[in-house]
């Protein structure tokens, strides 16, 4: 029976068989019917009219994030003014909770090969093998910190510090099926209010810290 392909390995096939557009096309359809009828420029103001039941009937949306699962949601850092950056969009694995929010690592911050590779290290938490709906990363804070400062150093640049209030949506969750398709979308929204700033800039500056 053949292995699994790690991440890397298919974010490599993709690339080397030139495949790399139609993957990002599928994966932007993924993305759309996860906020059909929203959209990403208008999921905030389509929430604010829409009522938690017709919301969470649709399956996707939770009202806060659980440890060890996937989330995208829109964010608006309370000390952005003296951020270099930030992540208007994050894709997140929350893995510390805190009574105003939680402590979660944002894929986003790392380049699409490096997310890759450390998605590969994540999984030697996953709860089991299915990768489905109920499938979820069973590491904690402190697991984490042993992680990082092994070979797993590509999560330093990914931790970051949420607060619920500065919360702008309800959480999309992604189910563990679709982390593959998730994880190498080109939605990332950083920002600031300092310097201009592009994707490579905030992916060098993470590399530089591994």
């Amino acid at each position: 029976m053949a292995e699994e392909q790690t991440y890397l390995e298919k974010l490599r096939d993709v690339i080397g068989t030139g495949q790399a557009t139609a993957q990002m096309r599928a994966a932007i359809s993924w993305f759309r019917s996860m906020i059909e009828n929203y959209g990403v420029t208008g999921i905030r103001r389509s929430l604010s009219s829409e009522t938690p039941q017709s919301i969470m009937a649709q399956g996707d949306y939770s009202p806060q994030a659980y440890l060890g699962n996937m989330y995208f949601f829109f964010y608006n850092p309370k000390h952005k003014k003296t951020l270099p950056w930030y992540d208007t969009f994050p894709l997140v694995f929350p893995v510390k909770s805190f009574s105003d929010g939680f402590l979660g690592l944002n894929m986003h911050y790392l380049a699409p090969k490096d997310r890759a590779i450390l998605m590969d290290q994540l999984k030697e938490f996953a709860s089991d093998t299915n990768y489905d709906e109920n499938t979820k990363l069973r590491l904690t804070y402190n697991m984490l910190k042993g992680f990082m400062g092994g070979r797993a150093k590509r999560a330093r640049p990914t931790i970051h510090r949420y607060l619920n209030g500065k919360v702008k949506s309800q959480f999309i969750h992604v189910s563990a099926t679709e982390w593959e398709s998730a994880l190498f979308l080109p939605v990332e929204r950083f920002k600031s209010q300092t310097q201009g700033v592009n994707n490579n800039m905030v992916w060098n500056h993470s590399r530089e810290r591994f």
